[in-house]
């Protein structure tokens, strides 16, 4: 009986190929803003203005959105939770005028938000939040943009729609018969909740790499319904609002950093 001198086949190696982890992509921004001294004022002061975003996908932003973070990314519908810093209300920054009117400190305001692409180039959102402290109110704000990118530019343009309850309108735009007396240039009036303004905001963003981006952008709102009927803006401030300012933003993968440093998560 012959023997089967052919000799054993080496066993196939299995090879296993590692998944590149998902990406989160995380945007901080920082740069200056001209802005009112707060609702209703004619005067401006410049403030810090800031962004951060979390999410997916490496999204598109509108220097007036809140910080977010998006717990649900499916590229055309992100959602998730919603904060921003609302300016205080004093007789600094040239409002002496004011004197009389309680004042209002700066409010944090949390909630969240919903934003849904229509198309490739048309963006809407939704951000509902409450103050957790100064105005104490519930603000809404409605936002459409239509998107253009050629290479490294962004252009942005749409309506900006504000909303504020009972609450917001009575802190910023009520008048109290004692202030009135005090002031002398307002008459009492009582706010109520509705369309707080309505305007646009536009935008260009220079994209100098992957990480490190430029975006300049200006504003405009118009104090609507009960707000623009108030004294305050009427006779010591103005129903117009404009907003001009820059932001200077760095986006990385936050998993592709911590799987290069063996933080997996």
């Amino acid at each position: 009986m012959a023997a089967d001198l052919t000799p054993p086949k080496a066993a196939t190696p299995k090879v296993t190929t590692q998944e590149a982890p998902e990406s989160w992509y995380v945007t901080l921004g920082l740069g200056p803003e001209m802005v009112p001294s707060f609702p209703g004022s004619k005067g401006f002061r410049a403030v810090p203005t800031a962004h951060f975003g979390w999410g997916k996908s490496d999204p598109f932003y509108a220097p007036d959105d809140g910080f977010d973070i998006a717990l649900l990314d499916l590229g055309w519908l992100r959602a998730g939770p919603d904060a921003r810093l609302r300016e205080s209300r004093t007789l600094g920054n040239g409002n002496a005028n004011f004197y009389g009117l309680h004042n209002i400190d700066w409010t944090f305001e949390i909630g969240g938000f919903t934003e849904v692409w229509l198309a490739d180039f048309l963006r809407t959102r939704l951000e509902l939040r409450q103050g957790v402290n100064g105005h104490k109110g519930l603000v809404g704000d409605v936002m459409i943009d239509y998107v253009y990118r050629q290479g490294p530019w962004t252009f942005s343009i749409g309506p900006r729609m504000a909303l504020g309850n009972n609450t917001f309108m009575k802190a910023f735009f009520s008048v109290t018969p004692q202030e009135a007396a005090l002031n002398g240039r307002v008459y009492p009036y009582n706010a109520y909740g509705g369309m707080t303004s309505f305007g646009a905001l536009t935008s260009i963003k220079y994209q100098f790499n992957e990480a490190w981006s430029f975006n300049l952008f200006g504003g405009y709102q118009r104090l609507m319904e009960s707000a623009a009927e108030s004294p305050i803006p009427n006779r010591l401030g103005s129903s117009n609002q404009y907003t001009v300012g820059g932001i200077i933003a760095y986006t990385f993968d936050l998993k592709q950093a911590t799987h290069a440093i063996g933080l997996d998560f």
